[in-house]
């Protein structure tokens, strides 16, 4: 069975997906203040498409530490693999010039006030959306970071279901995990018994899912729960 150390790219690429979307759409919609917030969006956008073309570069030298922003945004721009397309001229330089400004805030240099951070840099936030790595500003508009990370996980683990069709009728749809209750919990097939899902791991929590849980929920099925 998997371990929860196997998907631990896969809980940082559905929190940068979060943070990303939810800052960006805060943004646009005038509910944050733009310096904190676009450096957020930034740092965690520009590191889930880095990961997603690069994998591996998106952290420094020493293997621990993700790269800042305009780093990101230099590895993006050099790799010369971007799916889908380098963004445009425009939108990489608003890019540039929103992650500089907003460094001024989080660094004590600024001199003007937050709004020197405009509708053109939020704009080349919103674009970059349209990489494979995140496509996720429209699946979690409106929500709260809660209701945001169990949509994302519940993608993210459908996403880990096997593509080939036959493959896929040998394994159960993720289902919801007991401790956490999103719908994250992979199994590697079905129970003994034929009628739920086997032994597992949540992708999202780490609880794990073990034959006596099986045993248990079969006879809770079969005769009824004792309590």
């Amino acid at each position: 069975m998997s371990s929860i150390d196997d998907f631990r790219e896969v809980r940082r690429r559905v929190m940068r997906r979060c943070v990303y979307a939810l800052n960006t759409l805060a943004m646009r919609d005038g509910r944050l203040p733009r310096d904190g917030a676009f450096d957020a969006a930034a740092a965690n956008g520009l590191a889930a498409i880095v990961a997603y073309d690069e994998s591996g570069q998106e952290y420094e030298d020493s293997g621990n530490r993700v790269r800042s922003p305009l780093a990101l945004l230099s590895v993006m721009c050099s790799g010369g693999s971007i799916t889908g397309g380098t963004p445009s001229s425009s939108v990489l330089s608003a890019l540039e010039e929103g992650i500089k400004k907003a460094q001024e805030f989080r660094h004590g240099r600024a001199e003007e006030d937050w709004d020197v951070l405009r509708e053109n840099h939020v704009n080349a936030l919103i674009a970059l959306d349209e990489h494979p790595a995140l496509q996720v500003l429209e699946l979690v508009d409106g929500m709260d970071f809660e209701d945001a990370a169990s949509t994302v996980f519940a993608q993210e683990a459908m996403d880990l279901l096997p593509l080939n069709l036959k493959d896929r009728l040998m394994v159960p749809e993720p289902a919801e995990c007991d401790a956490c209750w999103r719908m994250t919990l992979i199994a590697d097939g079905f129970d003994a018994f034929g009628i739920n899902v086997g032994e597992g791991i949540c992708i999202a929590c780490g609880t794990e899912r073990t034959y006596e849980d099986t045993v248990r929920d079969y006879l809770s099925w079969r005769f009824g729960d004792p309590s």
